[in-house]
């Protein structure tokens, strides 16, 4: 059975390093840490590698491990990310690594939303399953 839970998380740090800017297209190597409230409280550290044009299309790929308490299970977890946007239109997806889970989020599977807010806050939305051991 599947359940959700919906989170906010706020950036504490970000940090890009120019790889590469041709002719207006850029590459950028991107670290981040967050901070999660609601339902899922924590902290995650995570890197990923951004791809930008000059008229602002982009994309991205990267992974981010998240350790704390997901609905009063403790544990840690990886999510991996993958978004694109062009023409003012865009699709992600995000992914927890099924493999991935420790302690009591063992066996963790599911996929995530995150929404921007107009306040530049963000929203986190987890659909997700936690296996039996077995």
């Amino acid at each position: 059975m599947s359940s959700q839970i919906t989170a906010t998380f706020t950036f504490d740090s970000w940090d890009e390093q120019e790889v590469l800017d041709v002719e207006g297209s850029r590459i950028v190597r991107t670290t981040f840490a967050k901070t999660f409230r609601g339902e899922l409280h924590g902290s995650s550290r995570g890197e990923m590698v951004m791809a930008h044009a000059l008229q602002g299309s982009a994309a991205y790929t990267g992974y981010e491990r998240v350790e704390g308490t997901l609905a009063g299970r403790t544990g840690s977890f990886i999510l991996r990310h993958n978004a694109v946007m062009a023409d003012g239109a865009g699709s992600s997806e995000v992914v927890v690594m099924d493999w991935s889970g420790t302690g009591e989020l063992s066996g963790l599977s599911g996929t995530a939303n995150i929404d921007r807010q107009d306040d530049g806050g963000h929203t986190f939305s987890l659909d997700y399953d936690v296996a039996a051991p077995g």
